[in-house]
């Protein structure tokens, strides 16, 4: 029987206003005043003009009725043609009929067609069946793919697959942030593989492979300090390469670099509403409306906003975030695009900088607090502009610029002795701070192919620069033998006039260029460098400015070179290897007065990489060694350097080795079936120092274990599954487990937390999910410090219920 009913008869696809729709949106919007988006009538997709189309991961029955919602196609087929077929991730620009030979490639199924319909029949012989192979650009956006696994990254600077990169790349998608309930960026990094954060909330610094990672933003390195993350609405999914970055982002900690990557408009247009409520008073609301604001779709804008305000589970504590992006675009021809975007976040917060031990050397209970009780405020603006031309030749020139100021109004405080443990008292040191900083930060890159001994090549060539302007103030009293744990009115004296005020600046630029080279079908050679400059600068301000003290620890064309080969053994699997490097200026001088030589940090590495099932599952093993050189330490022949107050040369001859395995796979391995896992094992450790005791010893201890393992595994229910009852339903669970942590004073064992999740969604528009972290309430140190501070608990048992309407 022909199923009539199936997706000819039940789309609705009209040319409706797109104005109304937009305002209706608008209104609903808790945290906008409005959006001014005046529009007409969006156009209809023409028979063979090429369409955006966004399909997940799903059975074959459900794909086929999204194409026909999101193109002019309709479908006549029998309903048991389709029964219990899974149905690849299409996502993309493309004509509707290359959509549909996608989701049909290596079915068995074959189509005709008379107009807009397409009748769908199985082949004679579906065991003949050539499966029809199609090619075409990458897609790196990862909202509304319904996959764990991306097709391509771009924290290269142009969309690449991950078995082109010869290191080692994790996505952590819009998808899996979503499923998970992740809200702040450090809850996302926490689950992706070999990255652990550290230090207070919403200013983790990311460490890997022993070390620190440095940021970007959209591909474009960030030289920010004190800045908080911002809230994760507004991202479409980050991008983590791990081990040394140096062509990527310059001066920078050997960790790797982390690319977080914003959301753009849409060709079409969407609104998307949550509203979440959970443990110690958590309320969010989140808000996301996108799409065409002209008929022809040349102009597409973009709003996200969020509000949360929720309590901690420590005493006095409270957060409330709060952030605005908007974003258009608007195509000045058909090869032309330009952005402008504005951003405005606003986070409220008790400052904590962890606890201290008592002198006994137990720690207070995990909702103890130490600290004022005043609210400390993080504002942020930020404007940015980019322009994107293509080329007819396949060449992309791209050029960003953004401007950001913050400032940061905060009280604090921390003990100068572990406290009593008869009396609770100790000696602390409170005051309070005024931050402002100004950072600007630019890219411009021309990416694109060549051809040379008969073969095609690419090629990037580009120049990033990056300034940080701040000023600091703070003054801090004494507060002798204070009932620490109990008394936060630290009174007046949080109010006297600001004492200490100082003024620096940081410039960083560099030329970078990289190249691959086709030197045989299943053989390509990486090769690239950054020649980088570096330089700052600092003053005093107080009582009046001082003269600028310009560091010695300058640098100008610093080359950190980048080498690999990646072998294609066949089209699912390939093998790489690498060296990489990336260097860190030093402040610290030798004994003739001369400022010592940048640390360098290099890497050699060497995986396999996979890319299964038509691209839902991805798969990596890599095996490396990094050493990190030049590191000053302490030159126990020479004394009287004069920049130090008790006379201490250094000398570069401090040496650091990181090396380990790690393994990863992330994807749909069926339908309704999604994984993200991976295992890191690390071993840092000190093979040189001027301190024989601490050679051969961790290095790092308490920020980076020697083994991580990380898994989020979720099912969502179909039409086969118990004859449908559970359709719409789905599960999902989560485990993150860890060896231990320490310092010199405080020992973290290895802990295991689980989490789970329960989720329904009984049509496309509405969705509700409950996730419960940390289910069997397990209690550890997130944060292992010392004996006067920074021991911050991990959060105890806590659920968050979240429902989400989309259209």
């Amino acid at each position: 029987m022909i199923d009539e009913t199936s997706i000819a008869a039940r789309k609705a696809r009209s040319e409706r206003n797109a104005s109304p729709r937009l305002l209706a949106a608008l209104s609903g919007l808790a945290v906008a005043a409005s959006l001014a988006l005046t529009a007409a009538s969006l156009p209809a997709h023409a028979q063979e003009t090429a369409a955006q189309i966004n399909i997940p991961q799903q059975s074959l029955s459900d794909a086929l009725l999204q194409l026909g919602q999101q193109t002019s196609l309709q479908f006549i087929y029998t309903s048991d043609l389709v029964r219990d077929m899974p149905a690849p991730t299409v996502i993309g620009r493309m004509a509707p009929e290359e959509a549909l030979r996608r989701l049909l490639s290596g079915t068995g199924i074959e189509y005709s067609r008379e107009g807009n319909t397409i009748h769908l029949r199985r082949t004679a012989d579906a065991a003949k069946l050539e499966t029809i192979t199609v090619t075409g650009g990458l897609l790196a956006t990862t909202e509304d793919s319904g996959s764990y696994a991306p097709q391509a990254a771009t924290i290269g600077k142009s969309a690449q697959s991950l078995r082109e990169i010869p290191q080692s790349v994790s996505v952590m998608t819009r998808s899996q942030m979503d499923d998970q309930g992740f809200t702040r960026v450090a809850e996302a990094l926490d689950f992706t593989t070999g990255i652990r954060s550290s230090g207070y909330p919403d200013t983790e610094s990311f460490n890997s492979r022993g070390f620190a990672a440095s940021l970007q933003y959209d591909g474009v390195p960030a030289q920010e300090t004190g800045a908080p993350h911002l809230d994760l609405a507004i991202y479409d999914r980050i991008e983590v390469l791990r081990g040394p970055a140096g062509l990527l982002t310059g001066t920078g900690e050997p960790g790797g670099a982390i690319n977080l990557v914003r959301k753009r408009p849409t060709d079409e247009f969407r609104f998307v509403g949550a509203l979440s409520g959970g443990s110690w008073n958590n309320r969010r609301l989140e808000a996301d409306v996108s799409g065409p604001i002209t008929a022809d779709g040349r102009l597409r804008g973009r709003l996200v906003g969020a509000y949360q305000d929720k309590d901690q589970f420590y005493e006095q504590g409270m957060n409330n975030p709060q952030i605005l992006y908007g974003v258009l675009e608007y195509d000045l021809g058909p090869n032309t695009t330009v952005g402008v975007s504005a951003l405005y976040s606003k986070l409220r917060f008790r400052n904590f900088n962890g606890l201290p031990q008592f002198d006994d050397g137990a720690l207070p209970d995990y909702d103890a607090f130490l600290g004022p009780n005043r609210t400390s405020v993080h504002d942020i603006y930020e404007l940015g502009a980019d322009l994107t031309h293509r080329f007819d030749n396949g060449w992309v020139f791209k050029a960003n610029y953004s401007h950001k100021e913050s400032t940061y109004k905060g009280f604090s405080a921390f003990a100068l002795a572990p406290l009593s443990a008869s009396t609770g008292r100790a000696d602390l040191w409170g005051g309070r701070i005024f931050n402002e900083f100004v950072w600007d930060q630019a890219d411009v890159n021309l990416t694109g192919p060549f051809r040379l001994l008969g073969r095609e090549h690419f090629f990037t060539l580009g120049y990033n620069v990056a300034r940080n302007n701040t000023h600091t103030s703070s003054r801090f009293s004494g507060f002798p033998n204070w009932d620490a744990l109990n008394d936060f009115d630290y009174g007046a004296a949080l109010d006297e006039p600001i004492l200490n005020r100082g003024q620096d600046i940081t410039i960083q630029s560099g030329l970078y260029a990289s190249a691959r080279l086709k030197l045989h079908d299943s053989l390509t050679a990486v090769l690239g460098g950054r020649w980088s400059n570096y330089e700052t600068k600092s003053r005093s301000v107080d009582p009046a400015s001082t003269p600028w003290e310009v560091s010695a620890a300058k640098v100008r064309g610093e080359f950190t070179p980048f080498a690999g080969l990646v072998f294609d053994v066949n089209k699912q699997i390939s093998v790489y290897g690498s060296y990489a490097e990336t260097f860190v200026p030093q402040a610290d001088r030798d004994y003739t007065g001369a400022i010592l030589d940048p640390r360098k940090g290099w890497q050699v590495e060497a995986g396999v990489k996979g890319e299964f099932l038509d691209g839902r599952l991805n798969g990596s093993l890599a095996v490396y060694r990094l050493r990190d050189t030049n590191r000053a330490v302490i030159d126990p022949e020479h004394i009287g350097c004069g920049d130090s107050p008790t006379g201490t040369c250094y000398r570069a001859a401090g040496l650091i080795q990181s090396q380990g395995w790690e393994f990863e796979v992330v994807g749909n391995p069926m339908a309704g079936w999604d994984i993200g896992a991976g295992y890191t094992y690390t071993d840092a450790r000190v093979l040189r120092d001027n301190a024989t005791e601490n050679e051969g010893g961790r290095f790092n201890a308490n920020l980076i274990p020697k083994h991580l393992f990380r898994l989020w595994t979720q099912y969502r229910f179909g039409g086969g599954d118990w004859n449908g009852r559970l359709r719409g339903w789905s599960v999902g669970a989560g485990v993150q487990a860890q060896s231990n942590l320490l310092t010199q004073d405080v020992y973290q064992g290895g802990y295991t937390t689980v989490s789970a999740k329960i989720g329904y969604k009984p049509n496309k528009n509405w969705e509700a999910m409950l996730v419960v972290n940390n289910l069997f309430d397990r209690r550890y140190l997130d944060s292992v410090g010392y004996s006067t501070f920074l021991n911050i608990y991990g959060a105890p048992r806590n659920a968050l219920l979240t429902v989400k309407y989309r259209y």
